[in-house]
């Protein structure tokens, strides 16, 4: 999250969500036809107590992207930077629209947050793929508490050109 500039960010976030005859059944070790809800985050000292908490936003994965973040309107000064999310079996990669490029201001916590909607510990492991992840992002800006992850972009860039992409060890769990 950023503080709100003056011009308005071209994006626009239209989505649909819809349930699937899949959420019923099992996926294999994967997150293909699993409900995943996506938003932004951001705190200072603690996630119980967040500066910014952003609008949920639902999608089931599938082929082709799942979200497309735009400004959600200022809380404590700090909104949304638009944001282009696609995610596939066991990965998350995040690039950035024809936007004015920056860096994410660098907090205890500046980023997003991905649920998967399952009672279960859906990860045993996340990375990044340094190949295709821009500038200095690494393993020490993504974790995993059960079937959440989070992704800090404190201090990071954003814009035209800028990815970011995360490789999920995913394990056996129900769709939820």
């Amino acid at each position: 999250m950023t503080r709100p500039r003056r011009s308005a960010f071209p994006l626009a976030a239209a989505l649909a969500a819809f349930a699937t005859a899949a959420a019923a059944q099992t996926a294999p070790g994967g997150l293909e036809g699993r409900t995943v809800t996506f938003g932004g985050l951001l705190y200072e000292e603690t996630e119980d107590d967040p500066t910014f908490l952003g609008d949920r936003h639902v999608a089931v994965v599938g082929p082709g992207v799942e979200y497309g973040l735009g400004p959600e309107g200022p809380q404590n000064g700090w909104d949304i930077v638009p944001a282009i999310v696609d995610i596939s079996d066991s990965r998350v990669t995040i690039t950035y629209p024809d936007i004015p490029g920056d860096t994410f201001p660098a907090l205890e916590f500046n980023g997003y947050v991905l649920d998967f909607l399952t009672d279960c510990v859906l990860f045993s492991g996340a990375r990044v793929d340094k190949s295709v992840s821009s500038g200095d992002f690494s393993d020490a800006d993504v974790f995993t508490k059960r079937a959440r992850l989070y992704i800090d972009m404190s201090g990071h860039a954003y814009g035209p050109g800028i990815k970011y992409a995360i490789d999920l060890d995913v394990m056996d769990c129900p769709i939820g």
